[in-house]
Parts: structure tokens; C-alpha cells; sequence
């Protein structure tokens, strides 16, 4: 969360919800599904009240809230399912650290969600927020994008396990496909550091430069994202056994194994950015070495012809030269400063300096 984000939230009492992102001016739009083993109904709410809790105990209701600008909505869908004050307050105050929270009839869990745009190439974060309890799923997004209309595909299925396996597996279902994500923006971040390794080997350019500081950046926030997720996930296997079937306990390992895969590929990334700024400094200075050494050749080269130009331009009556030479003086002149030159080549030459 940036200076001027908690600059908003200075002095108001806590539980106050208060929107930090960015200006947003798009609707708010809820997609809302009722999950069951026999059936399957989903619609975008048209009021409020299309978010009030399942009647029936064995739906489970999926409530997903895509922007959380408008924050008297996110009010609304969380009163409806009863969270704590403190947690409807973090929902629209994006730049949470990961973490998840056990309250006596829900679990909230907050994480960073990437995408990456395939037709501009730009990383998109935004904060997702995560609400169950035992008949509803509640999950809330920055922007309008639909982040999990892939699950809502494999849910229209007949016989999907997102129907039957209750609030807690579709809450794993969408914490994986987050964490799955990670994995795509990750691979497209390795290509572009192989593009930049193959240019920098044939040569550095401060637009490299530039590019490589921003994959250290976007590297940087992954890193800060996650490794508190491995305490979430942890702690969801772990503490939350009133909310978690133990069935799912399979399904926490494999997603905690995907998550530590992540910590390692950014830590083997953050490794390879360091090593390239090391070549890219190691190139920008063997360049300027060869620059420096070109310059030393070159003036040492016309250092004595300087003095021997300076030597005979001065104008004395009785320098001896000027009355033996004669009219053979000034070719000869000439012919000795290219000889001059012409030994201090070969023996550059001969030492490899040119």
C-alpha cells in the first residue's frame, strides 16, 4: 500500500472501509453461481439481495464481486454472510500482504492475482480477496476482468467436482488457478530474459538496461507476494480443519508444492537479472577500455610527431637543420614523422593493441 493510499485511512477508527486503488469509474458487476451435486444455476445479480445467502443448506453459493470501488456494495455482500468489520475493511483496501484469517464462521484469505495482457505484453496485478464459509464462496477483484471464468467453465459441466466439493474446494480451485497464473507470467518473464542475455552478448545498450530494471521490479513484487502465501496455504492445511474437509488436505500439499515451484523460479530469476547486470556493467566497461585504449594508441602515436612539429615551427634564423637540409627540408620532415609512425604501429601491433 503506497504513502498516499494510507494517507486516506489516517485517523478514522478501525473497520472504517475506505477504497485505496486507484479511480475506478466502471460498474461494479457480480457474477453469482448456486452449486449443488444435482445442479447448477448462475446469473449476474441484478440487485443486492440476488447476493443474500443460499436457503438451502447443501447449495453452495459462489458471490463474485468484480471491482471493489464502490464500497458500499462490498458492505452490502458482507453483511449479508456475516464478516468481522476488520475483514470487509481490507477488501477494498488494496496492497494487503497475503494472508489468511479464521473467523468463528468464515475464513478470509487475501493474495495477489497476475495476468499478462498477451496483445500488449504488460503485467497486470490486482488484489483478490477470498471469503468461505460452510455454504458460500465470496470473492472479490480490483478491476472488472473476469479472473475465473475458467472455473465457472469447468462448473457448467455435469459432474465437475466444483459442484460437489463444497465452499472449501472451490476456494482451493481458485487459489490454484491464481497460482497457476503465476506460472504463465513467469515463463513469459524467462523468455524475455533469455531475449535480453542473447542481445547483451552481442551488445549493451542502456535500453537493455532499462528493460532489465523492470523485470528486477516485476520480480521484486512477486517475491513480496509470494512468500507469505506459503504461510497462507500452510496455515489453511493446518488450522483451518472446522472450514477444510480433511479430504483436502491432498489438494493443500499439491497447491503448497506449486507455490514453493513459483519461490524458486523467481529466486532463479532474480539470480539470472543479477548476473546480467553484472554482464551488462563488465560490457559497458571492456567497451569503454577499448575506447580508452584506442585513444592511448592514437595519441601516443602523434605525441612525438607533435614535438617534432613544434620543435621545428619555431621560428629561429639559426635552427642548424633549416641550413643543411635546404630546399630538401620539408619532405624530409615529412617522410621522418612517417617513419616515426609507422614504428610506433608495428609495435602496437606486435603487442596485441591494435
Amino acid at each position: 500500500m503506497s504513502q498516499d493510499d494510507m494517507a486516506e485511512k489516517v485517523g478514522l477508527p478501525p473497520g472504517t472501509v475506505v477504497h485505496t486503488g486507484i479511480e475506478r469509474t466502471e460498474k461494479v458487476t457480480i457474477n453469482i453461481m448456486e452449486l449443488s451435486k444435482g445442479q447448477m444455476r448462475e446469473y449476474i445479480a441484478d440487485s443486492i439481495d440476488d447476493c443474500s445467502p443460499p436457503i438451502d443448506s447443501n447449495i453452495t453459493k459462489w458471490v463474485h464481486v468484480r471491482g471493489v470501488h464502490d464500497v458500499e456494495i462490498v458492505e452490502k455482500v458482507c453483511k449479508y454472510y456475516k464478516l468481522h468489520p476488520l475483514i470487509i475493511e481490507d477488501i477494498p483496501s488494496v496492497g494487503q500482504r497475503p494472508k489468511l484469517e479464521i473467523m468463528p464462521k468464515s475464513i478470509y484469505i487475501v493474495m495477489r492475482g497476475y495476468d499478462l495482457h498477451q496483445e500488449i505484453g504488460k503485467l497486470h496485478s490486482e488484489q483478490v480477496s477470498i471469503a468461505f464459509g460452510k455454504n458460500f464462496v465470496l470473492s472479490f477483484q480490483e478491476s472488472s476482468n473476469d479472473l475465473f471464468e475458467s472455473i465457472r467453465e469447468r462448473a457448467r459441466h455435469p459432474g465437475s467436482q466444483i459442484r460437489s466439493g463444497g465452499p472449501d474446494y472451490l476456494a482451493y480451485t481458485i487459489l490454484d488457478l491464481l497460482v497457476d497464473k503465476y506460472f504463465v507470467v513467469l515463463e513469459r518473464i524467462g523468455d524475455l530474459i533469455e531475449d535480453i542475455e542473447d542481445e547483451l552478448i552481442v551488445q549493451a545498450t542502456t535500453d537493455m538496461l532499462n528493460r532489465i530494471y523492470k523485470i528486477k521490479r516485476d520480480l521484486l513484487s512477486f517475491r513480496r507476494h509470494i512468500w507469505p502465501l506459503r504461510e497462507v496455504v500452510l496455515k489453511m492445511q493446518r488450522d483451518a480443519r472446522s472450514f477444510v474437509d480433511p479430504d483436502m488436505g491432498i489438494f493443500l500439499r499439491d497447491l503448497y508444492d506449486h507455490v514453493i515451484r513459483v519461490t524458486d523460479v523467481v529466486e532463479t530469476y532474480r539470480e539470472s537479472i543479477t548476473g546480467m547486470l553484472d554482464i551488462y556493467l563488465s560490457s559497458v566497461s571492456n567497451k569503454m577500455n577499448n575506447v580508452m585504449k584506442v585513444l592511448t594508441v592514437v595519441s601516443t602515436i602523434f605525441i612525438p610527431l607533435t614535438l617534432m612539429a613544434s620543435i621545428y615551427g619555431m621560428n629561429w634564423h639559426w635552427i642548424p637543420e633549416i641550413e643543411i637540409l635546404g630546399t630538401f627540408g620539408y619532405p624530409i620532415f615529412i617522410a621522418a614523422m612517417v617513419v616515426v609512425s609507422l614504428t610506433l604501429v608495428l609495435y602496437f601491433k606486435r603487442i596485441d593493441w591494435i
